[in-house]
């Protein structure tokens, strides 16, 4: 996971699983744990072309793979703490 990273877009029936305030384990979409939780500070739901205003990319909002007019939802979150776990190294 990209260490700087602190927002992410989330779209159709992932509107509305996440809740502010509230701390999860992150993991990919394969279900791959990455080893860190991450607390979820700010859920703001919008249109796609508004994300600009946010400060997100025209290559992030493009890589969200949604029309202008779809509803998302904007996750801000911090990194709360990483689980103790070895270093590996490939």
């Amino acid at each position: 996971m990209n260490k700087t990273k602190n927002t992410t877009i989330r779209t159709g029936s992932e509107i509305g699983k996440y809740k502010q305030g509230k701390i999860y384990d992150a993991c990919s979409y394969a279900g791959r744990d990455w080893g860190i939780k991450i607390k979820i500070i700010k859920v703001i739901r919008t249109k796609a072309g508004k994300l600009k205003d946010y400060g997100l990319s025209e290559r992030n909002i493009r890589a969200a793979k949604v029309s202008q007019d779809s509803i998302v939802e904007l996750i801000k979150f911090k990194i709360e703490k990483r689980k103790n776990q070895a270093v590996r190294f490939i």
